[in-house]
């Protein structure tokens, strides 16, 4: 009796375990940081480009940041996404004198690098970086081993209509993005030279 207590103990531990995991993941991967002003707003392409553009436009429309940063490179090689977000950002009101573009960059690696020399021309020290919630720890944690103390980085998602931190794990899509974000930020902050 004593040892199948024991066993039920161990399984609902285990259990009570793996519940915690699944759920930590989504809000692992996932931070949004508390608000402060920044110099800049960046936001990346890709995922769901036009919720990131929105909300970057938000930020910026509630004086967050006076500058509004997109980054991303064209898919197709037309137009880039950082071109077409910040044509995007314009026609919502944002002074073209205000946004600035990096149009070469087709990786979250090359997204922090390729930023250099425009962050460094505005001279930006602080910045909100905008996403998918979903990517929010994989760009924190790129920016950061690119920039080291150099720039202040805050992260706040945009909304994503098919990823959530509390229901990633309910469908096999959400299931296979996360895991491939949360391996993909293992290699980032681990691997990644």
């Amino acid at each position: 009796m004593r040892l199948f207590k024991h066993a039920v103990i161990a399984l609902v531990t285990l259990a009570v375990v793996i519940i915690l995991a699944i759920l930590g993941t989504g809000w692992f991967i996932a931070p949004d940081d508390q608000l402060e002003k920044a110099d800049a707003i960046i936001v990346v392409s890709g995922g769901d480009t036009a919720a990131r553009t929105a909300t970057g436009v938000n930020l910026w429309k509630e004086n967050w940041a006076p500058k509004l940063i997109f980054a991303g490179a064209a898919a197709d090689g037309g137009t880039s996404n950082a071109a077409v977000m910040r044509q995007l950002a314009v026609m919502q009101g944002v002074p073209a004198d205000s946004t600035f573009i990096e149009e070469r960059s087709g990786t979250t690696q090359e997204n922090a690098e390729f930023l250099k020399p425009v962050l460094g021309a505005q001279n930006v020290r602080t910045a909100i970086l905008v996403s998918s919630p979903y990517h929010a720890r994989r760009v924190l944690v790129t920016f950061q081993r690119t920039y080291g103390d150099a720039v202040n980085f805050i992260v706040h998602p945009a909304t994503d209509a098919r990823w959530s931190r509390s229901s990633w794990w309910k469908y096999p899509d959400t299931i296979r993005l996360t895991l491939s974000e949360a391996g993909k930020t293992f290699y980032a902050a681990v691997l990644q030279k």
